[in-house]
């Protein structure tokens, strides 16, 4: 357990590459790029995923690869694209939270479905991180309507977060003998072409050359951080309990996001956001005791 566990700790950092890039994209002109860099990154995971399709002599074919592939894509599509929405709404800490409290889905139904222990503490744990995640909130919208629409973006994200981690816990589960980059090639490429039929080529014209160039250098640092995050959880799913491998993941990559965020990209965190990052933190770190 030791090795996976640094293998786990060795990905933080493609965590924190993934959320800059994203952040990154959605201050050019207004968001307006979202759909062309989402979708110019998915195809880049995708073709990153190829030649790890020659690592293990599976069928790429197989049922259980595939429709596990294809939901994550779906879950895939509608995150990566609702997160640089919200965004504009919210903050980073906000939607970083939401994104990492998807993993409280996997941890409930893990301790009903593949008997991994959920205890009273961890309980605890998830009640306090719901709470950080109201007090991370960000208060500072005048409109009403912007508030409700940052609260259905965080919930979102949480629900398609967990999505995620779930089609990976049943691939790891049920087709561990499946192919993982057939998984991971098809959870790549469905939102890719989802979201290629959304672009609008007009669109890609009115681009500058400068923004042409960030949008390509940050699609293709987010999509080498998503495949590797994505080949890795995937594979370490069949052996490493939810309550361990997704809180330890996601909870160490919020605290650097968030505190990271401030320096990057000069957000401010009043007493009441401090507060709940700190509760997600305590949170995340009472739910990974066992």
């Amino acid at each position: 357990m030791g090795t996976k566990i640094l293998i786990i700790l060795a990905c933080v950092p493609l965590y924190i590459i993934n959320s800059f890039c994203d952040k990154i994209v959605s201050t050019k002109s207004g968001n307006s790029y979202n759909y062309i860099y989402n979708c110019v990154k998915f195809f880049v995971c995708s073709i990153c995923m190829v030649p790890m399709l020659f690592l293990k002599a599976s069928s790429m074919m197989a049922l259980g690869s595939l429709i596990c592939g294809v939901f994550c894509g779906l879950m895939y599509a509608v995150s990566k694209t609702v997160m640089l929405k919200g965004y504009e709404t919210t903050s980073v800490a906000f939607m970083t939270l939401c994104h990492s409290s998807g993993m409280i889905i996997p941890c409930v139904l893990g301790h009903f479905l593949w008997s991994e222990k959920l205890s009273l503490l961890s309980v605890i744990g998830i009640v306090v991180t719901i709470l950080a995640i109201a007090l991370l909130k960000n208060n500072n919208q005048a409109s009403k309507s912007i508030k409700t629409k940052g609260i259905i973006y965080g919930l979102t994200i949480f629900l398609t977060s967990g999505g995620v981690m779930i089609s990976q816990k049943v691939m790891g589960i049920y087709f561990e003998k499946q192919a993982v980059a057939a998984y991971t090639l098809y959870s790549f490429i469905v939102p890719a072409l989802i979201l290629s039929l959304i672009s609008k080529p007009q669109n890609i014209k009115s681009i500058s050359r400068k923004d042409k160039k960030t949008i390509g250098l940050c699609a293709l640092g987010s999509a080498i951080s998503l495949s590797v995050i994505g080949f890795v959880m995937t594979g370490l799913a069949a052996s490493v309990p939810s309550i361990i491998l997704f809180p330890l993941f996601n909870g160490l990559g919020i605290i650097m996001v968030c505190i990271g965020s401030v320096f990057a990209f000069k957000e401010k965190l009043n007493i009441q956001n401090v507060v709940g990052l700190i509760l997600g933190v305590l949170g995340l770190y009472i739910i990974n005791l066992q």
